[in-house]
């Protein structure tokens, strides 16, 4: 090998290299003849012939190539490391040939005793079900094929012989002719023997359900209960139309399955087989992340923050399906979500909303919504809610105490519904845009004879707000997500009714304000000064409906009639008010109280205003002699304190 040629294998050999450069170490490159010699020649410019015999003197002295021959065409054949070694493909191992071909062989007396590679059948029946729509095609499908297929009833003959039966057949379109001296598609039955002719009847069916069933085939289905769809309608009118009754049947369908192939979370179905696993450090993990962050959080979060998946990888639906179905079947965490925002809480985080009434007490709290005394539609309707996405309400005592609202009909209208049967809440997000403040809320929802309730704004109403302030909920572009504001007022300072609970008892203070407020719902001292009378009952003794009303009267009315037997005179605008400091009410729930109550009529002289009657009291001699000598004693001025100023306590 001259220098010359020497060089040009090199420089083939680095082209060709640098060709399979992604190869294995020790995988062919190949190349044709043709191809190098029209690379070189036009690269050095010189005449094609001489290029080719100079490539192959080149290429024949070097041993990192190989010469091959492939239909007449020259291609050359190396590697990355050098020459070109095929690989042996010689199994040197001999076991599989010892097992199968031994040199003492068992008899085979036994079948247990043969080795098979073959995997055994699976004697098993796995259960298949199949859905009523199929089940009713393949009825349709063999009803229409019998009546399809006429039979040509035989013609009577003479006693001893009986002539062909014909039967035609049915061809298949595009079917070639038939040979010539034979009809297409008959068939010839020869005839046979027999001691007497039996004529066979046949009856032929009717045309109408033929037709019937047909029609049936192309435009309806008829499903386990009874529902008919016109297939020929769009898909768009069928969910419109049937979407509710179609999405019961396949959940229905989905839970009857035994082998539990797809599952679902909510509405959403998944194959079974294509979930993604999380053991135990993965829930342990969330969990922990949860309680760090101190508040339920969205799924959405969880995986972005603890797996960084993202909505643009392909399987990011199936992982998000995958969590929140794992999760669901976990004691330790609480689906809290809305549909579209699944929130998971876990057990050790701080309850959302005061501590001072529990959810039991709350719940019968608030029955009154369920018994059907519920006018919170009374002000605004189901569409006007729905197209202006906000409620207004007026706020009472009770909700301002205790930072709660009834979820009445109005709310209920706003605000998303559970997603599952069983779900006890919900947590949703308030933000105040007029104070750049935001609010965890928890939905209670009702359940039994229990009604709902929403807790958490304790401390905005303490703060912003007072009594009869008007306060509006919205909806947001996110479902979780609402605003709440209220109507602002000029800077008001006035004597309001607050809750002392170190005394436990109610008393009026001075507070500053700056919100509009109705005037009939606020708690001034100078308008309802007799609020200071009501008692801080237990929330267990609370629920007592007409307990609660008869000392609302006694506190709140004017005392007349006699010392056995006083009648108190109050106004319903006066019982509400009241009523409402001690439990909520509505105005329905109130009046339906008062009417069947038998101690409360009605002042026919005043519209508004009601007498309740406390029952006449027994008095022995000696206590009607203790009462004559009190009476008969000269009323005592009240005493002043030292100081010599009189307080709300010497009235």
């Amino acid at each position: 090998m001259t220098a010359t040629t020497a060089t040009l294998a090199d420089e083939v050999w680095r082209l060709m290299t640098a060709q399979g450069i992604l190869f294995a170490i020790d995988a062919p490159i190949r190349q044709t003849l043709s191809n190098l010699v029209a690379f070189f020649a036009a690269r050095l410019q010189r005449d094609p012939a001489s290029v080719q015999a100079e490539l192959e003197a080149a290429l024949a002295a070097d041993e990192r190539f190989t010469r091959e021959e492939v239909n007449g065409q020259v291609i050359f054949v190396t590697s990355r490391q050098g020459r070109y070694i095929p690989r042996d493909t010689t199994d040197p191992h001999t076991f599989k040939q010892r097992l199968y071909e031994p040199e003492n062989p068992l008899p085979i007396d036994d079948l247990s005793v043969v080795v098979s590679t073959s995997r055994p059948a699976i004697t098993t029946v796995e259960p298949v079900y199949i859905s009523d729509y199929w089940l009713e095609q393949a009825r349709l499908v063999a009803a229409t094929q019998m009546d399809e297929q006429p039979v040509v009833q035989p013609e009577s003959q003479e006693a001893g012989a009986t002539t062909p039966v014909v039967v035609e057949q049915p061809v298949a379109e595009g079917a070639g002719p038939a040979p010539v001296g034979e009809e297409p598609g008959v068939a010839v039955v020869p005839p046979t023997d027999v001691e007497e002719p039996v004529a066979t009847v046949v009856e032929e069916p009717s045309a109408a359900p033929v037709a019937a069933s047909a029609t049936g085939e192309r435009s309806t289905v008829l499903t386990v209960d009874g529902l008919s769809i016109d297939l020929s309608r769009s898909p768009a009118e069928i969910v419109a139309e049937h979407g509710p009754a179609l999405e019961r049947i396949l959940a229905e369908r989905l839970a009857q399955d035994p082998l539990r192939r797809i599952v679902s979370f909510g509405r959403l179905h998944y194959p079974e087989t294509s979930l993604v696993s999380f053991g135990k450090n993965d829930l342990r993990k969330i969990r922990d992340y949860i309680l760090e962050r101190n508040e339920p959080l969205l799924d959405t979060e969880i995986i972005a923050d603890l797996y960084y998946h993202n909505p643009r990888q392909p399987d990011y639906e199936g992982f998000r399906f995958s969590l929140n179905y794992r999760l669901s079947r976990e004691k330790d965490f609480e689906f809290v979500g809305v549909e579209g925002a699944n929130i998971w809480s876990t057990k050790g985080l701080p309850a959302i909303g005061s501590k001072r009434v529990k959810a039991s007490e709350m719940g019968q709290l608030t029955s009154y919504l369920i018994e059907g005394f519920d006018d919170s539609l009374a002000d605004q309707s189901v569409e006007s809610i729905q197209a202006s996405g906000s409620v207004t309400r007026l706020l009472t005592f009770f909700e301002w105490e205790y930072g709660v609202l009834p979820l009445d009909a109005a709310l209920a209208t706003l605000l998303p519904k559970p997603v599952f049967p069983d779900q006890r809440s919900a947590v949703l997000r308030f933000d105040s845009p007029q104070h750049f403040g935001t609010y965890l809320v928890e939905v209670r929802y009702p359940s039994g004879n229990r009604g709902g309730w929403l807790q958490g704004l304790e401390d905005f109403f303490r703060e912003y707000l007072v009594p009869g302030a008007l306060i509006t909920i919205s909806r947001t572009n996110a479902v979780n997500v609402f605003t709440i504001s209220y109507e602002e007022g000029g800077e008001t300072t006035d004597r309001l009714l607050t809750f002392d609970e170190k005394k436990n008892r109610f008393a009026f203070a001075n507070l500053t304000f700056y919100c509009a407020v109705d005037e009939d719902l606020l708690p001034t001292q100078n308008r309802y000064g007799k609020l200071r009378n009501l008692k801080a009952f237990p929330m267990s003794e609370r629920r007592k409906a007409e307990m609660i009303l008869e000392h609302v009267c006694e506190a709140m009315g004017e005392r007349g009639g006699s010392r056995e037997q006083p009648v108190y005179r109050v106004t319903f605008n006066d019982i509400y008010v009241a009523y409402n400091v001690l439990r909520p009410a509505s105005r329905s729930f109130l009046q339906a109280l008062l009417d069947s109550h038998s101690a409360m009529t009605a002042d026919p002289s005043a519209s508004g205003t009601y007498f309740f009657t406390l029952p006449q009291v027994e008095r022995t001699e000696t206590e009607a002699e203790d009462v004559d000598v009190e009476e008969d004693l000269p009323i005592q001025p009240t005493l002043r304190r030292r100081g010599g100023r009189y307080i709300d306590e010497d009235e």
